[in-house]
């Protein structure tokens, strides 16, 4: 038998505030929370704004990152993250794992309930476990998450055994996201396939209950009474202060920003860098900010396509783009340019890549010619046997603000310089997502949000294409890169892992299989009568904590 690695039990309230000690990075004095100050009281709702909404309402099915957050509050897990990494308890009071690596055994809760009443225990993690890996689930990021995931085993109700094809350090990160939170077995029972329609059909374990939704409009949110599991992150435990929360979707920057300064709402999520400035000499909100961990807005490369099956095709849109100029004339300083395929704010960012990369006009324009476009259009494209060096770019119109529109733009402009056609087609998500699982594009732009480097994998493996549910938008089958990421997905030496996900970055650029672009900031409007508002390990807003009072 296996002799077991214990992690120790923190209670909730030992641990201080979220992001105590955490690299945040403000945009200035105070932007890292909002209103702390006075004591915490009970009642009131928030209205919270987003630019965009998700496809769909089934965290174990969807990709969104906006789904995750907005669906936190509702979606309790298994353990909790803290920024620096660490992990403490939330449903799970405590948990072992195998020296091999390959089995996770979990003492959950005895007094959790989902909203319904079912009580939650071992066989409702079996049961929504076995669900992500499904087939029939059609888990688009889930399953990816959960990774190597082989079965659950019910040793008695409060203690269930995951067990693991390989090693996957990790695991306990996987087991943190909402992604794998955990829907009622009565649900799961009852209404499987309606799920994914939100509202009263969403029933789990969270501080918050989903009450309503109109799509692409808003969703509605109550408070659980009874509620006292919170995560050890936490600043406090037991039922949350709001009454409730409702979630409105703006996609207009400008709208949701006003709805802020006047009083409408009370949060405004993702404030465009054009108007930080402004909002910093309002008196009526607070700004708060954060480097999105993770991976940057990045143009990957469809290397199924022919013309990106060749790397020097893919250099060319690595070295034709400006990106540093884009970058700083779009945001006005307030976002830097993207130096690798990581965020600087995620564990394993190589800083030493960004100068082994950037702008090289004569270079592409090289690289263009050994490829054959040595012609000229009417409009000034390159061709080869009068044909031109052309992109196919889709996108989903509801699910891209407009600071991403914006560089787009740019981005096909500067392509357009060394004679690189850029053709944009807009879609609804539906059609989207059919055109992009069929591989039906040439480029796709997507920032991907995690707190650890393991979400290189998930971008970059083999494992993890857009058909198994991963985020592999350009569609890498390289066994080279595929060793170092298996290798960094059982590594537990965190040096060691370091290395590894700093040699993935330096392959990916070589390999040219993307273009990082701008790290973002998450930057929110707050107004000064909503309290305790901080981002957790995801670079999200935490709102258990979060209170309304004052004037």
């Amino acid at each position: 038998m296996d002799t077991r690695r214990r992690f120790l039990s923190l209670s909730a309230g030992s641990f201080v505030a979220l992001l105590a000690g955490s690299a945040v990075s403000a945009c200035g004095t105070g932007e890292d929370q909002a209103g702390n100050d006075g004591t915490p009281r009970l009642g009131g709702r928030l209205v919270f704004a987003e630019p965009t909404s998700p496809i769909g309402w089934d965290p174990q099915v969807g990709t969104e990152d906006v789904l995750g957050l907005i669906l936190r509050p509702v979606f309790d897990s298994l353990v909790s993250e803290t920024p620096d990494g660490r992990y403490l308890p939330w449903l799970a009071t405590s948990w072992t794992v195998s020296d091999d690596g390959l089995a996770y055994t979990f003492v959950l809760r005895e007094d959790v309930t989902f909203s319904d009443g079912t009580p939650f225990d071992a066989n409702a993690v079996k049961a929504n476990f076995d669900r992500v890996v499904a087939p029939e689930t059609k888990s688009r990021y889930a399953k990816s998450l959960i990774g190597p995931y082989k079965a659950s085993t019910v040793l008695d109700p409060r203690r269930v055994e995951v067990t693991l094809s390989r090693p996957y350090s990790q695991f306990l990160h996987a087991v943190s996201r909402p992604y794998l939170g955990f829907h009622s077995p009565r649900a799961l029972a009852e209404h499987p396939d309606s799920l994914g329609s939100g509202g009263q059909f969403t029933v789990s374990t969270g501080p918050y209950v989903f009450t309503s939704v109109v799509q692409g409009q808003q969703a509605v949110f109550t408070r659980r009474e009874g509620y006292n599991w919170g995560p050890g992150t936490a600043r406090h435990t037991g039922r949350p202060y709001l009454d409730g929360y409702t979630v409105q979707f703006v996609i207009d920057d400008q709208s949701r920003v006003a709805a802020a300064t006047s009083g409408q709402i009370g949060i405004a999520d993702q404030v465009p860098a054009a108007q930080l400035a402004g909002l910093r000499r309002q008196t009526s909100v607070t700004l708060i900010s954060r480097d999105v961990p993770g991976s940057p807005y990045t143009y990957y490369l469809n290397t199924r396509r022919p013309l990106f099956q060749n790397v020097d095709a893919r250099r060319v849109i690595l070295y034709g783009v400006d990106v540093a100029s884009i970058t700083g004339g779009l945001f006005q300083g307030q976002y830097q340019r993207a130096g690798s395929i990581l965020s600087p704010s995620t564990r394993s960012y190589d800083d030493r890549l960004a100068s082994s990369w950037g702008y090289d006009r004569a270079r592409a324009e090289r690289l263009l010619d050994s490829l054959g476009y040595t012609g000229r259009d009417g409009d000034g494209y390159r061709t080869k046997d009068g044909a031109r060096f052309s992109l196919q770019f889709p996108f989903a119109t509801a699910n891209t603000t407009s600071e991403r529109r914006n560089y787009d733009t740019a981005f096909q402009a500067e392509l357009k310089k060394i004679g690189v056609e850029v053709v944009f087609t807009e879609l609804d998500a539906p059609t989207y997502i059919k055109r992009t699982l069929a591989g039906d594009y040439d480029v796709s732009g997507l920032a991907w949000g995690g707190s650890d480097p393991s979400v290189l994998g998930n971008l970059f493996s083999a494992r993890s294409l857009v058909t198994q549910g991963g985020g592999n938008k350009a569609w890498v089958d390289d066994p080279g890169l595929e060793a170092l990421l298996d290798e960094a997905s059982r590594t537990i030496d965190l040096n060691k892992q370091n290395d590894l996900y700093r040699r993935v970055q330096a392959r990916v650029i070589d390999q040219a299989y993307g273009l990082p672009t701008y790290v973002a900031k998450r930057s929110l409007a707050v107004r000064l009568t909503a309290h305790g508002l901080e981002f957790d390990s995801a670079g999200w807003p935490f709102l258990y904590d979060v209170w309304v009072g004052g004037a």
